[in-house]
């Protein structure tokens, strides 16, 4: 008797047993898998509340089994996040887990930040202030070493400044990337023809 009491007692506390998902901000999507395993289940949007027994009646999971849970949080503009906790014996009886997402760097995020840095360097050369310029435009660089009008730009500030040997090479790196690319091609033409040489190499 006393055997059957101590099981339906433990029973009890592992269904009373709660856990509280919480995100900032809030209406997170969250999904439950076992740590591990591709699929997963998802379970409602935070704030939500759990019982041991339901995570382990969604992911079949039996009393001997020592699995732990992954719990991932998702929210559009927003980047995921996963956290691991053991699948049974939470311990305590009720749970807070606060989830703080970080906001998603869309593509139309990253295009207003390297405009805004092609603004600032084309405003810097106004004044020639060419140091902070070139600043400008390496932060660009920085995202796509490759982008020629980048590239074009920074040959063009040091044309300005009388480094016509870096000025040429940033050209010709442009021009490797880009064969079509005029504002290179034209002061290639102009570099050749300022130091009496023919056509472009």
């Amino acid at each position: 008797m006393k055997g059957i009491l101590l099981a339906l007692l433990l029973s009890l506390s592992a269904c009373t047993s709660k856990m509280i998902v919480q995100s900032e901000p809030s209406n997170a999507a969250v999904y439950v898998s076992t740590a591990g395993k591709a699929d997963r289940v998802k379970i409602g949007e935070t704030p939500l509340e759990l019982t041991e027994s339901q995570i382990n009646e969604t992911l079949k999971l039996t009393s001997e089994s020592a699995q732990w849970v992954e719990f991932t949080l998702e929210k559009k503009d927003f980047q995921g996040k996963t956290v691991f906790l053991p699948s049974n014996r939470w311990g305590e009886l009720s749970k807070i887990v606060k989830i703080k997402l970080k906001p998603s760097e869309d593509s139309s995020t990253t295009v207003d930040k390297l405009l805004k840095h092609f603004f600032n360097a084309k405003k810097f050369v106004e004044t020639r202030q060419y140091e902070a310029a070139h600043q400008e435009i390496d932060h660009v660089l920085e995202v796509d070493s490759k982008m020629t009008q980048a590239l074009n730009m920074k040959a063009g500030i040091y044309y300005l400044q009388g480094n016509i040997d870096e000025s040429r090479k940033l050209y010709k790196k442009s021009l490797d990337i880009d064969p079509g690319s005029n504002d290179a091609i034209k002061m290639l033409e102009k570099i050749q023809k300022e130091q009496g040489g023919g056509s472009v190499e």
